[in-house]
Order: C-alpha cells, then structure tokens, then sequence
C-alpha cells in the first residue's frame, strides 16, 4: 500500500514543485557489505579538510539525482564549505528495520573522512519522505556518528519508539495537507521526541516564519532546554502536500536545513556557530534592504504567475534566477521586495547590477503591493540585459499619495534562461534638471470619461509617448478599442497620452 501510493503520488507531486535546473555532482560507488553503492557526491572546489558532511536521502521511488535536484545544496555548500552526498537505495527504497542501509550510512562518512577529510564530528543526516523515515532510523541507531537530523515529509509510520545514545537534535518539515505522509503523524512522533529528550514543555512559535515576511505559509515552532544541549524543531507549511519546498515566498528548506544542523557536533553545540535569531524584515524603509544578496535571500519574494516556472537561489552574493518557463507577461516571473516607504512628491533613484546567460529584456516596476498593483512609474521601465554584469538605473518622481508598503518588482518572464541581479539600491534624489514636479491630481485619467465620446463613433487620436514624442495615430471608437490600437501601435504596455483630433485636450491612459 505504501509502495503504490509513494509511486503514483509523489512524483508527479515533486515534478511541479522543482525547476529543471540540474547542478552536477560525481557519481560515485562503494562496496557495502559484498554489494556494490552507488551516491552522488558533491564538494566544492578546493574543499579544505574538518569541513562539515550532509547526508540527503531520497523519498521510495525516487534516487540521488531526482533529490539532488530537488534540493539544491550546490549553492549552499559552495558558500559555507561542506560536502553533500545523495545516496541511491536499492530498489529505490531504504532499509528500515535491518543494517543494510546503516551500514551505507557509515561507510559513506568513512569514504567522504579518506577522501575529503571531513569532520566526522559534524555529520548531518537528512532525506525526504522514505529517506526522512531512514533519517530517524539512523537517529536511534547511529547517534555516535550523527550530530543531527533533519527528516522532510517523512516519519516511522510504524510508530518507532525514540531512542539513541545521545539526544539528537532535529528539525522535521512537513506540509498541513500532506496526502501521503500525514503531518498530523508527523507531529505526534515529533512530540514523542519532545518527550524522550526532556525539552522544555513549552515551546515557542513563530506563527509566521520567517518573521516579516509577509508572503510565507510556514510557521516554526521550537523547543529549547532539551538534554545534551539538543534542540527540536517543527517547521509546518501551510496548504503544501508531499514536497520538498525551495518556495521563496515561504521557506527554502536546505537554507533552513543548514541554517540548524551547522550549530551542532557531537560535542554538543558547535562553538564556532553563533546561533542566528529569526529573521525580521524592517517595515515601512525608505532603503532596499539586502540589496546586496550577502549569502541569503532575506526581504526578496520570487513569484510565478500562471504557467511561468523559475526558482531562485543565492550564490556568489548575487541572486540567480533559473526560469524554465514563461507566460504571457513579463510579470509572470516577479522577484519583489515590499515595505518600502515611498513619499509623495519626492525623487527616487533604482539601481542594480544585472546579467543573463543571453542577452534579454528585463521590466523593472514600482509599484502598490496590494490590489489592483497601480505602478508608480510613468511607463514601463525595459532594460536590455547582456551577459557582462553592468550598472542599469531610472528615476521617478512619487507623485501619489505616500505608501508605507510599496515594492520594486523585477518582472523577468519575458524570456526563459538565466538572470543574475545584485548590489539593488534606491535612494531620494533631488529633482532632475528639467523636471517638472507634477501637480496633485495630475495622474492618469480615464479617457472615457475625459473625452467623452460615444460608444460606436468612430473617432481618431494623436499618441504621444509621457516625454512629448509622437508615436502616431490611432483610431477607436470605445476606451477598449483605443487601448488595443495603442498597444499595436507601439507594441508594449505602459502609460501615454492621447489627443482627440475632433475635441482637443490631451489624457493620459494606462495600456496593460
């Protein structure tokens, strides 16, 4: 039963979850007890020794490159320096029960100590579904050899009873609306941990996590005090099923993964790991904040709208987008960064770094973060991207009401392929020379009723783009029919004016 549902289920699930975006790793093999392993191996380059091990097992059906896919570590491990291995379990499956897969376990530790010199203080094991069910196996059986687990979507089903020759610390991650694995099993067998390790009863929950953004489905909830210096960690998301999330707009849970494990030896807590509060995005700023991607992305919330797919990771310090497809907007692919304070009437300058693996359009908007997303900006700001990293900017005048919650959105679905944005900043400026500072109640205005023609009169308008260039005539005889002959005209959205030939006066309306 279990079988068949893991095999119909949870693929499919998985394949809409992750990105096409596949990090390479060295196959590898060891002879376990008469039979040949097979794991995928990934070190970073020049790797130094007493460097830290992670351990990820995949879910039943699945193998090393399905997870290593899903997962993701590369970045991760290329900034804070460890190895990661994907193990592969025969039949696709792992041993629950017996010493066939414990015994893989530890001779991989021991392959990864002779050829890598890793601290064998500071192994980590990890794995999804099935593999997050080996991973408490492993707890009870191994905890000489293993500082911590981290288990996603998985659980002893059977009810295992906890157990182990050291207090284990773990974080266990799990969807609310999990159909193959339930949450609810996975928390009591969390709490029977609670117990085993005598943590302190009450616990403290973040009902939204990480703390600020505003954007995330998960909580945390943790329990400190607990023998051995050991901690645990419930992280739920709400509304997700069978899935390994590196959902931006809630939690990346490697990021999270990493973020726990690496405070832990054998030892005890390792001395060399300040323990990090939850984030808090500041609200109400008149500053980007982490503009500069220092190894996190904090504050920023990658979207995907309709049939677009892209994922986003940090690395090197600067933001990578990986977008396998697109829609039919440019908006259809959003990295946001909200709670800015923008004051009316004031002058502001955007600037980044970008660059793409071909050369490609990017939309950069300001813009309300809440419904109906009016854009501060006269017209659409495109920004041609190559494949060398330059300086791109705009200035605008905030000539709305002040907004305490305002967003710099980069719209990037206009192509598939790869973007890279970093050192993103905005700041007040004074008045370009030249500019005129518009006066209060001179935004757009509706053509239909400032123009007042009548549905079905054919009548025809001079375009001009926001600086006075004529871009041509068009002909309409509704606010519908003349938005679409001005998108035909100049091919793009944005904010123009036109002029009627038959009453005068110029307006200005929004084409989407």
């Amino acid at each position: 039963m279990l079988g068949k549902k893991f095999a119909t289920g949870l693929v499919p699930a998985l394949l809409v979850a992750v990105s096409g975006f596949i990090s390479l790793a060295v196959a590898d093999n060891l002879t376990v007890d008469g039979k040949n392993r097979t794991m995928n191996v990934y070190a970073p380059k020049n790797i130094e020794k007493n460097r830290p091990l992670i351990i990820q097992m995949h879910g039943m059906n699945q193998d090393a490159p399905y997870q290593q896919n899903a997962a993701k570590w590369e970045p991760i491990a290329d900034t804070a320096r460890f190895v990661v291995v994907f193990p592969n379990g025969e039949g696709k499956s792992w041993d629950l029960s017996g010493t066939k897969d414990l015994n893989f376990l530890k001779a991989i530790i021991n392959d990864m100590y002779s050829k890598y010199g890793i601290d064998k203080k500071r192994v980590y094991v990890s794995g999804f579904s099935m593999g997050g069910m080996m991973s408490y196996y492993a707890a009870t059986k191994m905890a000489d050899q293993i500082a911590a687990i981290a288990p996603c979507s998985g659980y002893p089903l059977g009810g295992g009873t906890p157990s182990g020759s050291r207090p284990m610390p773990i974080i266990h991650t799990h969807g609310t609306t999990d159909d193959v694995v339930n949450y609810n099993g996975g928390v009591s067998n969390l709490k029977n941990w609670v117990t085993y390790e005598k943590c302190n009863s009450n616990s403290t929950l973040y009902k939204q996590y990480p703390v600020g953004r505003t954007s995330s489905a998960a909580s945390l909830e943790i329990w400190t005090g607990c023998q051995g210096g050991s901690e645990i960690r419930l992280m739920s998301i709400a509304g997700k099923g069978h899935w390994y999330s590196m959902d931006l707009a809630s939690v990346n849970t490697s990021d999270e993964i990493w973020n726990f494990v690496k405070r832990f030896s054998l030892d005890g807590v390792a001395e060399d790991v300040p323990v990090e509060p939850p984030f808090v995005e500041p609200t109400n700023r008149d500053s980007i904040y982490n503009g500069g991607f220092d190894s996190t992305a904090n504050a920023w919330t990658l979207q995907n709208h309709g049939d677009a797919k892209s994922t986003g990771f940090v690395k090197d310090g600067k933001y990578n987008l990986e977008i396998s497809s697109v829609g039919a907007q440019p908006y259809t692919v959003q990295l946001i960064q909200h709670n800015l304070r923008l004051e009316k009437d004031l002058w502001y300058e955007i600037s980044f770094d970008a660059s793409a693996g071909s050369a490609r359009t990017l939309e950069v908007n300001v813009e309300q973060h809440v419904d109906p997303w009016a854009s501060y900006l006269k017209e659409s700001q495109n920004f041609e991207i190559g494949t060398s990293s330059k300086t791109y900017s705009l200035k605008f005048q905030m000539t709305a009401a002040t907004d305490t919650n305002g967003r710099l959105s980069f719209n990037a679905g206009a192509a598939t392929g790869t973007l890279s944005l970093d050192n993103v900043s905005i700041k007040k400026i004074e008045a370009p020379a030249g500019e005129v500072v518009e006066p209060e109640g001179s935004g757009p205005q509706s053509i239909g009723s400032a123009l007042e023609f009548s549905l079905g009169t054919l009548q025809e308008y001079n375009v001009f783009g926001l600086a006075g260039k004529f871009l041509g005539r068009v002909s309409g005889a509704g606010l519908g029919d003349i938005r679409h002959q001005v998108k035909v005209l100049t091919q793009k959205s944005g904010v123009y004016m036109v002029k009627s030939l038959n009453r005068g006066g110029a307006y200005k309306i929004s084409v989407p």
